[in-house]
């Protein structure tokens, strides 16, 4: 299979890059092909321009845009890799989703009717958050989240939900071990799936 992950963290030390990491080593060792998409270091532009709304109404999307959805095209599974930050996305993915995932790709209008673009790709998402899984059912972030990234744009662009995983208690207090127990629930996740 081929591996699109999109990684979205502005610190290359973070724990999220330990977990791109591990998801790309645990891929590579069941010999699935990878291609990592960095968000902050390849410095994606994020803002929907109203150059860009033109351009993508006129059918020919920037070239930036453009070479985020042929990687996307390439891939069988797409994996999104980025913390939780106030109950979302941290704006660089988001601005990529609105961007990358726009109408002629994610979907096609047709007499009115919106129809999915992206039918037979897998998503996976994985989350890291300080919060505990018990904090995010409570706030109804858990709900908010399912409803939004893994119904809403997955199931509206016809891309299969694999899963969405919730790494809890990411912190600058977390001890090391902690950091390992998430580390082998990623492989983990990729033996048991891919």
């Amino acid at each position: 299979m081929r591996h699109l992950i999109i990684a979205a963290h502005p610190n290359a030390t973070s724990f999220n890059h330990a977990v791109v990491e591990t998801y790309v080593t645990a891929l590579a060792a069941r010999k699935h092909r990878v291609e990592i998409r960095d968000l902050y270091a390849a410095n994606f532009n994020p803002v929907m321009s109203a150059r860009d709304l033109a351009a993508i109404g006129g059918g020919r999307a920037a070239k930036d845009i453009q070479a985020e959805q042929g990687a996307i095209s390439r891939a069988d599974v797409v994996t999104f890799v980025s913390p939780l930050w106030w109950s979302g996305f941290p704006a660089m993915l988001k601005g990529y989703l609105d961007r990358v995932f726009c109408a002629g790709f994610a979907y096609k209008i047709k007499r009115g009717e919106y129809l999915p673009g992206l039918v037979g790709k897998k998503a996976v998402i994985i989350t890291t958050t300080g919060a505990s899984k018990e904090e995010l059912r409570t706030a109804g972030t858990l709900r908010a989240l399912r409803t939004v990234y893994d119904e809403g744009l997955m199931q509206f662009s016809g891309i299969e939900m694999v899963q969405h995983l919730y790494l809890c208690g990411i912190d600058a207090g977390m001890s090391r071990a902690d950091g390992e127990t998430h580390l082998a629930s990623v492989r983990r996740f990729v033996n048991r799936t891919f």
